[in-house]
């Protein structure tokens, strides 16, 4: 094991920085905003918003380096220990715009600009994917960004205008408007970039007040940690974890990262099916397996975000055993196998037997998802194979699912089912295969078993109430969506891709129309400065609300005397303590700013810390 540090450094926009003496836990977006690098925001800190995006410079599919998005707010710092970080300040070269900064200003694509340094970094990550081009990919690659006051049509003509250029054309229906000169110099340094080698993560260990990180560079290593911590949280892309600090406020004291462990990050093509890697990307997965398995694909197009996909890792998604997890369902469908790899050896277990209960799996302490075993696609000769996936959610990407279902089918030249498969998430405490359906429609065709196959389907699985959905609707959508299947029904909702054009900005009539808005460049380079902005600029202190966890209720005491006296704590302040007025209400004076003797509403305000 690597003897920690409490330094390291990494390469942001092409010039190393040092960190030092930071929690292990700091996200790489506050780091960024307290060293004042204000370009990236803060909008939802969870990975929802995309207004954090940052270009990370990683590997595809296929081992070449590449630029992937990623949410700075969940990603921790000491990740990127050795890395290359491309910000939204680091586009421009000097006075120069980069081409996908220069789009959006000629096509209005900010509005407040609050999002648009989000907006940017994704399209610059486009720009040099030659497999983005088209309405379709374009909308995968902004579908992990949000604009609240722009509205998206300028922003996809922004993005329909970089890319055409990119391929030396130009947008349909009509040339786009003459704007800001968006000539980046001939050596695009950061197409230079992406020609060079690019070293694997190296091992690597920092402990800080606050925890410690660890980064092995192997199996054995990797054990090494989890014997001599047991209690240590195994963490990948930080896709889960970097939203539990954020908003659950859990510790971690001693993180232990799978980057860097080749065991855990080969991609493989085998004569028999494709060995995946626990921690590898879903979106090298999505590169290089779904092409073969559309079904995965398919569901891969509405797992999070681009952004998220970027991270995350289907070790990671499985290991949760998640009811509703995304990835189980279709896996399940596709028949992969689970390896599991402690101290002690390996085993292999069928992913139809990895899921024992709510949250529960196989896997016992010490022990862990090697790879994800997922056969070839190939049928024997006769038969003919149709695949399918399904999310139902309250939207279709960056939710969770309220149902989702995979179906597998295999017939004979006669229509009779030789092989079945039909898994669902959400219906279930785990993740499940409908295996008295698929017995019913072995041997016989789809008509022959329609109503054997529909009386089954609805007394399968007993779903529950909750938030999302009722255990009816959940019970409907389980036969209709297989119906769906089965009939080869589709929507333009869940499989037509997206069909929009280059449509332009109003004609220009008259003068004042001509104009940019006088913001525009300062919103896609990151150097607009917002109020928060600005305070992140100067020593100021946190403020934490004390709210009432009690709809109405009396309070009879408030003591702060512990609170006070905890490290960095400057000042609790109660109702007494306001030099004037305890009132924020503007034309009746009835909202106190702290609650003092009772409290009005479930969230009121008591103290402030």
């Amino acid at each position: 094991m690597n003897t920690p540090t409490s330094t390291f450094s990494f390469t942001l926009n092409g010039q190393p920085v040092t960190v030092a003496d930071l929690a292990p836990t700091t996200t790489l977006l506050e780091w960024l905003r307290t060293t004042g690098r204000t370009g990236s925001k803060c909008g939802c800190a969870e990975g929802d918003c995309g207004a954090c995006s940052v270009a990370l410079v990683d590997r595809d599919g296929s081992g070449h380096p590449t630029y992937r998005t990623i949410n700075s707010c969940i990603a921790l710092l000491p990740m990127f220990a050795g890395r290359e970080v491309v910000t939204v300040e680091g586009l421009a070269h000097g006075p120069e715009l980069h081409p996908v900064q220069a789009a959006m200003v000629e096509d209005y694509g900010s509005q407040c600009g609050y999002c648009t340094p989000g907006f940017t970094v994704s399209l610059f990550e486009a720009y040099y994917r030659r497999d983005c081009a088209g309405a379709d990919r374009i909308n995968d690659q902004l579908c992990g960004n949000l604009c609240r006051c722009t509205g998206y049509r300028a922003i996809r003509d922004a993005a329909l205008k970089v890319l055409a250029r990119r391929e030396g054309g130009t947008p349909s229906p009509s040339a786009p408007p003459t704007g800001p000169d968006c000539g980046f110099p001939l050596a695009d340094p950061f197409a230079a970039r992406l020609q060079a080698p690019l070293a694997a993560p190296a091992a690597f260990a920092y402990a800080a007040p606050g925890g410690s990180f660890h980064r092995p560079a192997s199996l054995a290593a990797l054990f090494a940690l989890l014997a001599a911590h047991p209690d240590a949280r195994l963490v990948a892309g930080a896709t889960e974890v970097g939203v539990e600090l954020n908003k659950k406020q859990r510790k971690f004291p001693l993180l232990v990262s799978t980057e860097a462990v080749p065991e855990l990050t080969r991609l493989v093509r085998t004569d028999t099916g494709w060995s995946i890697g626990a921690a590898v990307p879903l979106t090298a997965i999505e590169e290089r397996v779904a092409p073969e398995h559309p079904s995965l694909g398919r569901m891969l197009r509405v797992f999070a975000s681009r952004q998220i996909r970027n991270r995350a890792t289907l070790g990671g998604n499985l290991g949760t055993a998640s009811p509703i997890g995304d990835s189980a369902p279709v896996l399940l469908s596709l028949d992969a196998s689970l390896v599991l790899a402690s101290a002690h050896g390996e085993r292999t277990a069928p992913l139809a037997d990895f899921f024992t209960g709510y949250r529960k799996t196989l896997l016992q302490p010490g022990e862990l998802i090697r790879e994800i075993v997922v056969p070839h696609a190939a049928v024997p000769a006769g038969v003919a194979r149709r695949t399918g996936f399904t999310k139902v959610s309250h939207r279709q990407e960056l939710d969770i699912s309220i149902v989702a279902a995979a179906f597998r089918l295999d017939t004979d030249a006669s229509g009779v089912v030789v092989e079945a498969r039909l898994a669902y998430g959400g219906v279930a405490e785990r993740p499940r295969r409908a295996l008295r359906a698929e017995a019913a429609l072995v041997g016989r065709t789809l008509a022959e078993s329609a109503v054997a196959v529909a009386d089954i389907l609805g007394t399968e699985f007993a779903p529950i109430d909750d938030a999302r959905s009722s255990a009816a609707y959940r019970r409907a959508l389980v036969l209709s969506l297989w119906e769906r299947f089965a009939s080869g029904t589709t929507s333009e909702a869940h499989e037509a891709p997206a069909a929009y054009t280059y449509q332009g900005a109003w004609p220009l009539a008259d003068a004042t129309r001509q104009l940019r808005h006088e913001s525009a460049a300062g919103h896609v380079t990151g150097r607009a400065l917002y109020v928060d902005d600005t305070a992140q600029r100067r020593q100021m202190l946190d403020v934490w609300p004390v709210l009432s966890p009690h709809a109405r209720a009396r309070l009879t005491r408030r003591d702060a005397a512990v609170a006070r006296r905890q490290p960095g704590v400057h000042a609790v302040l109660l109702a007494e303590d306001i030099p004037g007025q305890n009132n924020v209400g503007i034309s009746r004076h009835d909202e106190p700013l702290l609650a003092c003797d009772e409290v009005l509403y479930h969230g009121q305000i008591v103290a402030l810390v």
